[in-house]
């Protein structure tokens, strides 16, 4: 089988750990890559090569070890590449399925949101991106999306009724779309595709962010469209996925 799979980075802090547990129990048949970065970023004195390689063995192991626990019967890869981290991810990640990585990084520890290297994901990511904080453990519910009738947000439709026929929930849709029957429309759409998953819709006609961050509080997972209707063009990520994300107590998944 061709491709990565699903990709997940690991770094040794605890919300990667917790991503790579999401990326393990994401049952999509396909293998899983555990990637491991190695920075050579900064400007401190260079560390020892063997103890480099020593260390991102160890983690490597680990986290094989780790989601083999969760998933016995997993295909497993582990990979190492060099900094910086999110490029090195990003391209890891080409033609995956989807690429998880936790919301704040090891050495994050002064970003009380959003960490930079998961901000560069999200900007840039070719496929699905989840992220995952250090707590974010699966809870029943259904899988929210917002809808706003761009094709970015069909997209995240598309992603969250997969994800939701996955684990046997339900989605429900938020829709802010000045255009009546938007968010049945899309799911709808979606619905032919994934006949065993039910949808609702909930209306946000202002603050989509806020609202969306509110209904998703208790929801085991949110997806958003990385642009928007409104958005500046050129905008790598569009204002509700960047209010959505320096918010982000749950999983949250961003679709390009």
């Amino acid at each position: 089988m061709g491709g990565p799979g699903v990709v997940a980075g690991v770094d040794g802090s605890a919300a990667s750990e917790q991503a790579l547990a999401w990326a393990a129990a994401a049952m999509r048949r396909v293998p899983l890559t555990v990637c491991h970065v190695q920075d050579a970023g900064g400007t401190g004195p260079r560390p020892d090569k063997g103890a480099v390689r020593s260390g991102t063995d160890r983690m490597l192991a680990g986290a094989v070890a780790l989601a083999r626990r969760q998933q016995p019967t997993l295909d497993v890869v582990p990979r190492s590449a060099a900094g910086p981290a999110a490029e090195a991810l990003l391209q890891a990640s080409e033609g995956a399925e989807m690429l998880v990585a936790g919301t704040r990084g090891a050495g994050d520890w002064s970003f009380p949101e959003l960490g930079p290297v998961s901000n560069d994901l999200a900007a840039s990511a070719s496929c699905p991106l989840l992220l995952v904080p250090d707590d974010g453990i699966w809870r029943d519910g259904p899988v929210v999306v917002g809808v706003d009738g761009t094709p970015s947000s069909q997209r995240a439709a598309g992603f969250a009724f997969e994800e939701a026929q996955l684990r046997h929930v339900t989605v429900l849709a938020v829709c802010w779309s000045q255009e009546p029957g938007q968010a049945e429309e899309a799911g709808g759409a979606w619905q032919s595709k994934y006949p065993d998953v039910t949808f609702s819709v909930s209306a946000a006609a202002h603050a989509p962010a806020a609202a969306l961050r509110a209904i998703a509080a208790t929801a085991p997972l949110a997806v958003v469209g990385a642009h928007g209707a409104g958005d500046i063009p050129g905008l790598l990520l569009g204002r509700v996925a960047h209010e959505l994300l320096q918010n982000a107590a749950h999983p949250i998944a961003v679709v390009h």
